[in-house]
C-alpha cells in the first residue's frame, strides 16, 4: 500500500478575504497617518493603547505554551501549534514597537531634557528611565 500525500489548497473565498483584509489594512494605515498629523500626541497615546493589546497575544501564548513545556502533559498537545503560530508574531511586534520608541517624547516626561532638568525626582531617576535604556529594555 502506497502513502497518499495531502496538499493543502485554499478555497477560493480565503483568496476574497485576504484582499479585502489588506484594503482594511491599508485604509487603517492611511487614516493613522492622516489622524497622525492632525494631532501628534494622541496619535502616540492611541498606538500605545492599541501596541500594548496586540503586544499580549504573542507574550500570552509564550507563557501558556511554556507552561506546556514545563509541566509536560498531554493537556497542550491540542493547542500547542496555535501556541506556536501565536508566538512566532513576536519579530513583528517588535517591529511594530518602532513607533513608540520615535514617539517617547511625546508619551512620557521623563523622555523631555527640558522636563528632567527642572524635577528633581525625573533627575534622580534618569539612570533608568533614558531614551537608550528604554529602547534597550
Amino acid at each position: 500500500m502506497s502513502a497518499q500525500t495531502r496538499t493543502f489548497t485554499p478555497p477560493a473565498a480565503l483568496g476574497r478575504i485576504r484582499g479585502a483584509a489588506l484594503l482594511v489594512g491599508v485604509a487603517g494605515a492611511v487614516l493613522a497617518v492622516i489622524g497622525g498629523m492632525a494631532d501628534l500626541e494622541q496619535f502616540y497615546r492611541s498606538y500605545l493603547v492599541g501596541y500594548v493589546f496586540w503586544l499580549a497575544i504573542p507574550f500570552g501564548c509564550l507563557g501558556i505554551m511554556m507552561l506546556h513545556h514545563l509541566t509536560g502533559g498531554g493537556w497542550g498537545i491540542m493547542i500547542r501549534r496555535v501556541l506556536e503560530a501565536g508566538a512566532r508574531t513576536l519579530p513583528l511586534i517588535v517591529l511594530l514597537g518602532l513607533p513608540v520608541v520615535l514617539g517617547l517624547d511625546h508619551l512620557y516626561e521623563w523622555a523631555r531634557p527640558e522636563h528632567v532638568a527642572h524635577d528633581e525626582l525625573l533627575q534622580h531617576k534618569a539612570p533608568y528611565l533614558n531614551a537608550r535604556s528604554f529602547a534597550l529594555r
